[in-house]
């Protein structure tokens, strides 16, 4: 597209020919009242999931050992910061664009707000295999786990990450829409499969040394035995709660995933006489979605002292 954008008036319905997509946009008070409330929800949303995720990034990187635990946590949060202090506030500006009709400032809305949260979003999802992986290779190899999780295979596994989001991303510009939905849920749908079944062999890895170290407390008698035993028990007693912690979030991304994957679906698809409906539903699947991210930061926060005290200690 050159210049502004072309639009067409139909009764209820402004078709608006963007960049590369043409984008129904309803004048109806259902539709209206929806963009409004989203509208106002993700400024809040979108603050706090910047403040949080910046808070989090800053401590892991300047606070905090560079562990791969810490180092994909803070990659992870840096991904949800994009999310919050670029996708947000795109994506109220082209929802506000769309309620003053104002059609040049919805293209270039929504178009940042696509490009910047297909970005994010990709990165979020590869940081999340990587870090359920990374927990199933600390307790698999153990004492060899430093050998095999270094920082040069560590740097180049997120680096390909991220060229492989922006990748996908800049496929939209190839592809129909379609297509490129296809493209982004398969993506998503394997590293989702990944993380599942690296859960369930860390399940079965956790209920094994757990057996392990009860009998070792019970047959352990002298003083520098227990003592041993109870730092084991300590450090895997840490390695649960962060395990879990990590199994929460992907709870939480999942239930914004599925249902938000059904409504794309909908609306390409099946709802094509709803258009509307479905257009409603999607805003307030996206809406969720950076609430979400808004609870990420505090969930960690929640879960682990150190980061805490990291916290604290930022200037």
């Amino acid at each position: 597209m050159h210049g502004s954008p072309e639009f067409l008036r139909e009764e209820n319905i402004t078709l608006v020919q963007c960049f590369y997509f043409t984008a129904p946009i309803f004048m109806s008070s259902a539709t209206l009242a929806t963009n409004v409330i989203t509208c106002v929800l993700n400024v809040a949303f979108a603050l706090c999931s910047s403040v949080g995720n910046f808070a989090i990034v800053i401590s892991l990187w300047k606070t905090l050992p560079q562990t791969p635990e810490n180092t994909l946590l803070g990659w992870f949060s840096f991904c949800d910061f994009l999310l919050g202090f670029f996708s947000g506030p795109a994506f109220v500006t082209f929802k506000l664009a769309e309620i003053t009709k104002n059609f040049s400032v919805y293209c270039a809305g929504r178009f940042a707000y696509e490009f910047s949260s297909q970005i994010a979003l990709s990165a979020s999802f590869a940081m999340l295999t990587f870090m359920s992986v990374d927990r199933y290779l600390s307790l698999h190899f153990h004492l060899r786990y430093k050998e095999v999780v270094t920082k040069k295979r560590l740097s180049i596994a997120i680096l390909v990450a991220f060229l492989i989001s922006i990748f996908i991303t800049i496929t939209r510009f190839w592809v129909n829409r379609r297509t490129f939905i296809y493209i982004i849920k398969s993506s998503n749908f394997v590293h989702l499969c990944i993380i599942f079944g690296v859960y369930l062999k860390i399940l079965m890895l956790v209920r094994r040394h757990q057996t392990q170290i009860r009998r070792q407390q019970a047959h352990d008698t002298s003083r520098m035995r227990n003592l041993e035993s109870r730092k084991i028990f300590l450090d895997f007693a840490r390695y649960k709660k962060y395990t879990f912690t990590v199994a929460f979030i992907i709870a939480l991304i999942v239930a914004c995933y599925v249902p938000a994957t059904i409504v794309t679906f909908c609306k390409e698809y099946v709802c094509t006489e709803r258009l509307e409906h479905a257009k409603i539903m999607y805003t307030l699947m996206v809406t969720f979605i950076f609430f979400t991210t808004s609870l990420h930061p505090l969930t960690f926060i929640w879960r682990s002292r150190e980061l805490r005290k990291a916290i604290r200690k930022i200037p």
